[in-house]
């Protein structure tokens, strides 16, 4: 990676000692052709997934019940919540680069915003109107916000300030109460979310199970700054070839975790919206997309698990 330098002490000494100078930040990015098919693949699974959301809200425009159409809404805002999310992974990875080390940590979130959309689909109507008082609940709640550092006590408030009396205020607050801790949307942790989802559909349990095995520790180290989470990446001692391995790997790991979060959702929102053909088409492109990248006895348990 080069780094801008400027022409002071430290650019001088630099010039010196024989490195070249660079007027912008940059990272030496890669261009392989097994790459761009994979990257071909992402953009199209992104575009998929795009059309499953359209087809969904469509389907919500039928629903009979308030109560259904809040349950697509919030579906459908998960969902285009994990389309933006891709989109910026697609940019980061438009080349093999160092950038995809931010790619895994996106698709970490690309994976929770997909088990949380399940979760609450599976959970019904009362899941899906929590979820959306708990926007206007936190929306309320940080209208004042006081951070302490040090001695200091920095505190922020919102000009146009909600009524305490707004309807949607007054449902949130019966939901979540007005209590100085501010509550979180849903108690369940990852785990208990993931049993949730299994016991409303083996199989979409089995895949989010699979990405999280696959990707949360190492975005934990890149999200959480350590120095661990970067040495993963790269290393001085690299040359250009394994460079370019150590990258594709990361990348197909990316590509991995989107396609098995994608057909896990997939499973859940056919279910809960009858529209198995749809999502069934959706999860298993997403299935077939990772035939070429895995091992031949887990390709073998794939095509199994989901026949011509």
């Amino acid at each position: 990676m080069t780094t801008i330098l400027n022409e002071g002490r430290i650019g001088q000494f630099l010039s010196k000692a024989g490195f070249p100078m660079s007027q912008r930040v940059f990272v030496e990015e890669y261009e392989t052709p097994r790459h761009a098919e994979e990257h071909a693949t992402l953009h199209e699974l992104a575009l998929s997934l795009h059309r499953g959301n359209l087809a969904l809200i469509l389907s919500g425009t039928l629903e009979a019940s308030e109560e259904r159409k809040q349950m697509v809404r919030v579906a459908s805002t998960h969902l285009l919540s994990g389309i933006n999310t891709l989109v910026s992974i697609l940019s980061l990875t438009e080349k093999l680069s160092l950038k995809v080390k931010e790619a895994i940590a996106l698709s970490r979130v690309f994976y929770e915003t997909a088990l949380v959309a399940a979760f609450t689909c599976v959970g019904g109507p009362e899941r899906a109107r929590r979820a959306e008082l708990y926007s206007v609940y936190k929306t309320f709640r940080n209208q004042t916000q006081a951070h302490q550092a040090g001695g200091f006590v920095l505190r922020v408030s919102r000009v146009a300030r909600i009524s305490r009396k707004d309807p949607q205020i007054v449902a949130a607050l019966e939901m979540f109460g007005g209590s100085s801790r501010i509550r979180p949307c849903f108690e369940e942790n990852r785990e208990e979310m993931t049993e949730s989802v299994t016991s409303f559909d083996a199989r979409a349990g089995l895949l989010f199970g699979g990405v999280e095995g696959m990707i949360h520790e190492v975005s934990s180290e890149i999200i959480h700054g350590s120095f661990h989470g970067y040495a993963l990446f790269d290393s001085l001692h690299n040359g250009k070839s394994e460079m370019e391995d150590k990258l594709l790997a990361h990348h197909e790991m990316v590509l991995f975790a989107v396609s098995l979060s994608i057909a896990a959702l997939s499973r859940v929102i056919g279910r809960s919206f009858d529209m198995e053909d749809t999502m069934g088409e959706l999860e298993r492109s997403c299935i077939s997309s990772l035939l070429p990248y895995v091992p031949d006895d887990m390709a073998a348990q794939l095509r199994a698990l989901y026949p011509d």
